[in-house]
């Protein structure tokens, strides 16, 4: 699953100024937006053991720089749960989780790129 975020492009191309510093940035600017997801996420979970809401959890991030949120190894049916089955109706709480929490993703991702620049 794949979210995209708009209008950072000019946060991003003066934190890339920065040399070294700016991977470190971006990574925590990352970190911080999916945590966001992470806790709407388990707060939006089907909660028939509370397994899976304890278990949602962010990958490191990737070489293309994005990272994966979701439940572990597990709690994977919890993408039976995201996306539904032949025989059973979807149940998304990933999804839902992200689109109810975009700006405040956005906000979080630019606070750290803004502190990170030393704006």
């Amino acid at each position: 699953m794949g979210f995209k975020l708009e209008g950072m492009q000019e946060l991003l191309k003066k934190l890339e100024t920065l040399g070294n510093e700016a991977e470190q940035v971006k990574q925590e600017a990352l970190m911080a937006g999916a945590k966001v997801v992470q806790e709407a996420a388990s707060q939006k979970a089907p909660r028939d053991t509370g397994k899976l809401a304890e278990n949602i959890v962010i990958s490191d991030v990737k070489e293309d720089g994005t990272v994966d949120i979701g439940p572990d190894r597990d709690r994977f049916y919890g993408l039976f749960l995201e996306f539904g089955t032949t025989k059973m109706a979807a149940r998304p709480f990933l999804q839902p989780a992200f689109e109810e929490n975009k700006e405040q993703v956005q906000q979080k991702m630019s606070d750290v790129i803004r502190r990170g620049l030393g704006l």
